[in-house]
């Protein structure tokens, strides 16, 4: 089968989970016997590699637009991304085209697929509700939507610093209100949505997208260096190792994990902290400065051999984020070597934790109950092997891999497609 993968940004210049999903997803395919190319947002233009496969860069996506605002109207129109594209679609005819993101590529990418190939849309964020994805407003605290593009404006201002532009951006609501109808508009002429949990698929359709095309579908996990039998059991009488895997940024709630440390009694846990430090320098030097005295260290980024070594050294993971996280690789990945994981009740961590299935829950930047969380898991004997017992199988990727295969036979089968011109 030819499939053609879009997203907005990739590696080796890019690196983040969406990116690394497409990655891996394109290798698995390829390595079945698929023929795969794709095609990405980036700073630069032209063909190049990856693995073996071909991936054409447009000058777009996330980062590579020239400014904010282009990137913006790339939502509704860029005539050099969708040129581009119908290129690529008249030249490897691909049977199936699987969208992952279109962050300053174009929102007409769907509607220029329609009747030259089947067409899917994976929901890897909060895109088509959020011009910047989180569904964080400007002082980082969860947001409800757009408001008839009111909060949209205000955080849009208050991210170019206010000033002269704080007035004409509050003006510009109806502009963000009128995205809020084109982006699920257009993700929605695909012929399959696919979302990473029930919440995102829940929240997609209250914001327009058609529940009749929508399926969940876990991402699952490629295997860990290290399986579930190696994890080694706290010794006894030692303090609750407690670890966090992910980017140091305020969203992910941070700072939640270290004054939850400076609430729990001395000489109960030790809290290790992996994720990159220079990626948000201020944010992280508050964090350093606030553990100095607190049983907390820094390991900066770790490959995935890194990551297996520190969960199978840890007794739980600590996910305090504040935003509504989508389907975080990091839980399954604990959940696969038997590691419970302590999570905000938020978005899909409530629905991929469960209180009690695998791990246990709290408020979102509530430092005082997880810190509660953390005493009983250190003094309660019973408690940690009862919440490791409950932990439910995880998908692989190669599941993840055929489920897909799935889909795009589907697709394929059903779909009647037109010579592109």
């Amino acid at each position: 089968m030819r499939i053609l993968q879009v997203v907005h940004q990739f590696l080796p210049r890019y690196s983040g989970g969406t990116e690394w999903y497409v990655a891996g997803l394109s290798k698995g395919l390829r390595d079945r016997g698929h023929q795969v190319e794709i095609l990405a947002g980036g700073d630069g233009h032209g063909p190049g590699f990856w693995e073996g496969m071909p991936v054409t860069t447009v000058p777009g996506g996330l980062r590579g637009t020239k400014t904010p605002a282009a990137g913006f109207l790339a939502t509704f129109r860029n005539r050099a991304t969708e040129g581009v594209f119908l290129d690529a679609l008249r030249r490897f005819q691909p049977e199936v085209v699987h969208f992952h993101h279109l962050q300053g590529l174009s929102g007409r990418l769907p509607e220029l697929a329609r009747g030259r190939a089947a067409t899917c849309f994976t929901l890897h964020d909060y895109w088509f509700r959020c011009p910047t994805s989180q569904l964080l407003d400007h002082r980082g605290r969860s947001c409800a939507g757009p408001a008839m593009g009111v909060n949209c404006s205000q955080c849009a201002a208050h991210r170019i610093g206010g000033g002269l532009w704080h007035l004409p951006l509050l003006a510009a609501a109806p502009v963000f209100a009128w995205r809020a109808r084109v982006v699920p508009n257009a993700i929605a002429l695909c012929d399959r949505l696919i979302a990473p949990s029930q919440f995102l698929a829940d929240l997609a359709v209250r914001n327009g997208l058609p529940a009749a095309k929508l399926r969940t579908m876990d991402f699952g996990i490629a295997e860990l260096p290290l399986s579930r039998q190696q994890w080694r059991p706290r010794p006894s009488g030692g303090k609750l190792r407690v670890a966090y895997i992910g980017s140091i940024h305020p969203s992910k709630g941070v700072d939640t994990l270290v004054d939850a440390t400076a609430k729990v009694a001395p000489g109960l846990i030790e809290v290790s902290i992996a994720g990159e430090i220079a990626a948000y320098p201020e944010y992280a030097r508050r964090l350093q400065a606030a553990a100095t005295t607190l049983p907390v260290r820094f390991l900066g980024s770790l490959d995935r051999a890194g990551v297996a070594a520190l969960l199978a050294d840890s007794d739980v993971l600590c996910v305090p984020s504040r935003w509504y996280e989508n389907s975080p690789l990091v839980v399954t990945e604990a959940f696969a070597m038997g590691v419970p994981v302590f999570a905000s009740d938020i978005g899909a961590l409530a629905e991929k934790v469960g209180d009690g299935a695998g791990g246990l829950l709290h408020p979102p930047g509530d430092s005082a109950a997880l810190a509660r969380l953390l005493e009983q898991a250190a003094t309660q004997p019973g408690l940690m092997p009862g919440l490791r017992h409950s932990i439910r199988p995880v998908l692989t990727r190669a599941g993840h891999h055929t489920a897909m295969e799935e889909v795009y036979s589907e697709l394929r089968n059903r779909t009647t497609v037109v010579a592109a011109s």
